[in-house]
């Protein structure tokens, strides 16, 4: 629970501060019985104010996944009864219909753009692509978080596509984008997989090839989602 994550871009912040709650049973950081962290912790760890890890907190105790006990703290509660299971099965589910829609979006717009990129763009800006993929692997190494590299892969491809529109649209977009680069779903497969993608992608633009570059991308696409759902 060190760990400090980007700050929550969402309408109703609690309702996602619930998900990671919950995010954090199910891959065992949280077990039934142990104390939630402080809510100035967990505000910090998610980086929203206490109030909505309050509420957060509020929701998953009316659903019976966590038990507040007075002047002791609130603890994750046995599995004494199916609320838990059922609540983490819902959730799950919503997480990944949810995911899903985001890798319909990004199949549908990313290949396009970096076909215009590869229309574009410059010796500069492949020299910079290349020297983020040098970065992303570096960090795999030493076994650090590649996610914002990632995505400032992926803009500047939308820089270089030249049409603001669809840059605009990335930017606006971002938030939700960065959904698909959780840290939950890094995996060390997942990121070997995306270095490799990007290399090729990066190959076809050098050589301005639209349609292979276009290709590579939905394929790049194609293989973290396939990675993604094995993993889960």
């Amino acid at each position: 629970m060190k760990k400090t994550f980007s700050p929550i871009k969402t309408k109703h912040l609690y309702e996602k501060v619930e998900e990671l709650i919950l995010e954090f049973i199910h891959q065992g950081k949280l077990q039934s019985g142990d104390r939630l962290p402080p809510e100035r912790s967990l505000a910090e760890t998610f980086g929203v104010s206490r109030n909505s890890v309050r509420e957060a907190i509020r929701a998953l105790t009316e659903k019976k996944v966590l038990e507040s006990r007075r002047g002791d703290g609130t603890y994750i509660r046995t599995p004494d009864d199916s609320a838990l299971v059922t609540t983490l099965a819902q959730t799950i589910r919503i997480q990944q219909n949810r995911l899903n829609d985001i890798f319909e979006f990004r199949e549908m717009i990313e290949p396009q753009i970096a076909a215009l990129a590869a229309r574009h763009i410059t010796k500069d800006e492949v020299a910079a692509l290349k020297i983020l993929v040098f970065e992303q692997e570096r960090k795999i190494v030493a076994g650090e978080d590649i996610a914002d590299l990632d995505m400032q892969f992926h803009l500047r491809l939308a820089e270089a596509s030249r049409n603001v529109v669809l840059l605009e649209v990335v930017k606006l977009l971002n938030g939700i984008l960065l959904e698909s680069r959780s840290e939950f779903l890094q995996s060390e497969t997942r990121q070997l997989i995306s270095v490799k993608s990007h290399i090729e992608i990066i190959d076809a633009l050098e050589k301005h090839d639209e349609k292979t570059a276009c290709k590579n991308m939905l394929t790049h696409l194609q293989r973290v989602k396939k990675t993604i759902y094995q993993d889960s």
